[in-house]
């Protein structure tokens, strides 16, 4: 029996949605006026000598991945991170029943708008609109395979050796070859080195070939030979840990800086906070509070931080927004922003608004809503962050001093309702960002080294919702490609290149470490 449901999707186009429950019952499409019929596309509807231009197929590919990926899906498959919990399937744009209805049709249901999803005649011109269309239709015609999409390998696992050069001294590398998945340019086996963890939240890797653990409970775990430890890190360990990072000179002074959070206690609040204590052998010692950031109200599983160190003696840490919006533009407030501090905790003399009357001197950059990633790159002598947007709008960022980043005046991002939260996604006085994409982004890393030579380079991010990781491939800084790998992995909370140059990564909710290891054919020589 057919029944008709008021759908609307929190972020992207409703066209038409045709979906069984479980009764297999069928929503009737959203149905467009006949006269919509009758409204032709200036844009070529598929792929040929009159289809849309490179420059607009790309221009048509940031207004889907800005409006539509997060419901439809990035190939327009209707399976993107926020549409798989929505009671109805958004639209398949490959599927017949979209298909069937006539350019119009979609145009009109692009301009007007249902329900609580808003109407785009004011966000985007009648160009831009018949673009979107011409775009979607594109994808329809397109392999419903998603481009780039990690394939597990099926032919015999005995053709596969494991690279040569391959070795680590913090986990075995193991011989034998299992999970071979090809990407879009390598081949590697993915090797799980760590499993139970609790909520764990940073890894570092040890000069010794040992590696800590944080876990969000204040548990500090060492993982020695390849194996947790029983007993966690001793000594005045915080709860509610976040990030970590070794000072440079570790192996003379132990010391290791750390983030966590303090939880609120009435009437003062909860305040986001760095610390530095130095490892000896499984305690630490010598703890001292650098910096905190606050008071915030909310409960500490709303914050997260992320440490950075530049070689030179600074300190770099993030605070994410809190309370209202217009905090992140504030300089008297340490909402949204980045902290510069030098490796003892003092404020840096040339520090970006030392001398701003009303200004926290230690603020270095602002404008930001979450930057829940923070990575130097000492090849480039680059700070990179990836910032979480409301809903879309997500960004890999170079961190400048000084630089605004402009939420909430400035941004790709929606409310979560849909609605547009500012007409300027770009503007003359705001750094832009280096791309923006609907990901929910953790923490980035770079790759170096000769292990993954197709690679060289790239940025890998891990993938919060959308339970990936996705590789960045920049030319020059500029977004040149991009590729979402090891779906379905869970939570990527952490990321990191290895002292070995192998890729690991962390989860969260499954509690796994794993890393990617580089295999190659074997090629059979007849005697």
């Amino acid at each position: 029996m057919k029944k008709a449901v008021t759908f609307i999707t929190s972020l992207g186009i409703v066209f038409a949605f045709y979906s069984f429950n479980r009764s297999t019952s069928v929503q009737d499409p959203w149905k467009a006026p006949a006269w919509a019929d009758t409204l032709r596309n200036p844009f070529q509807a598929r792929w040929g000598a009159n289809a849309m231009s490179p420059q607009k197929v790309i221009e048509a590919q940031e207004m889907y991945n800005t409006y539509c990926a997060t419901c439809h899906g990035k190939t327009g498959n209707g399976d993107g991170s926020l549409g798989a919990g929505l009671p109805i399937k958004p639209a398949d744009f490959h599927s017949k029943i979209v298909k069937d209805q006539k350019d119009g049709a979609l145009f009109w249901k692009l301009g007007e708008g249902r329900g609580a999803m808003p109407s785009y005649k004011q966000t985007l011109s009648e160009e831009k609109r018949w673009q979107l269309i011409a775009y979607v239709r594109q994808l329809g015609i397109l392999d419903n395979a998603a481009p780039g999409r990690l394939k597990v390998e099926t032919s015999d696992l005995s053709s596969y050796k494991i690279k040569q050069g391959v070795s680590s001294g913090y986990f075995p590398v193991s011989s034998k070859i299992r999970n071979v998945i090809k990407s879009e340019s390598e081949v590697f086996m993915v090797d799980t080195v760590v499993a139970g963890l609790k909520l764990p939240w940073s890894m570092v890797f040890l000069p010794d070939q040992s590696m800590l653990i944080a876990e969000r409970s204040g548990n500090l775990l060492h993982v020695k030979n390849g194996k947790v430890q029983a007993k966690p890190i001793s000594g005045n360990v915080p709860k509610e840990l976040r990030d970590m990072k070794l000072h440079p000179r570790f192996n003379e002074n132990g010391l290791i800086y750390i983030s966590y959070y303090i939880s609120p206690v009435k009437p003062e609040g909860g305040y986001t906070a760095l610390m530095s204590a130095r490892l000896v052998g499984d305690k630490l010692i010598d703890e001292k509070l650098l910096y905190k950031a606050g008071p915030f109200n909310q409960g500490a599983f709303f914050y997260g931080s992320k440490i950075a160190l530049d070689g030179k003696g600074h300190i770099y840490f993030t605070v994410g927004i809190t309370g209202e919006r217009k905090n992140s533009q504030g300089l008297s407030n340490h909402a949204g922003k980045t902290m510069r501090l030098n490796e003892d905790g003092s404020i840096p003399a040339d520090n970006p608004f030392v001398k701003t009357a009303g200004a926290l001197p230690e603020i270095y950059s602002y404008g930001h809503r979450m930057h829940q990633g923070l990575f130097f790159d000492p090849a480039s002598a680059t700070l990179m962050a990836t910032e979480f947007g409301e809903l879309g709008g997500d960004e890999l960022n170079v961190i400048k001093k000084g630089a605004n980043y402009g939420w909430p005046q400035v941004t790709f991002s929606r409310e979560y309702t849909g609605v547009p939260i500012t007409s300027d996604s770009l503007r003359n006085d705001i750094e832009p960002p280096v791309h923006h994409w609907t990901f929910a982004p953790s923490d980035l890393t770079r790759v170096s080294g000769k292990l993954y030579p197709s690679w060289e380079g790239d940025i890998f991010i891990g993938g919060l919702l959308r339970k990936s990781v996705l590789r960045v491939k920049l030319n020059n800084g500029a977004f040149n490609h991009d590729e979402i790998m090891l779906e379905n992995i869970g939570r990527v909370r952490d990321v990191k290149l290895g002292p070995d140059k192998l890729l690991y990564f962390m989860t969260e909710d499954s509690g796994v470490i794993i890393r990617l290891i580089p295999v190659q054919k074997n090629i059979l020589v007849k005697k």
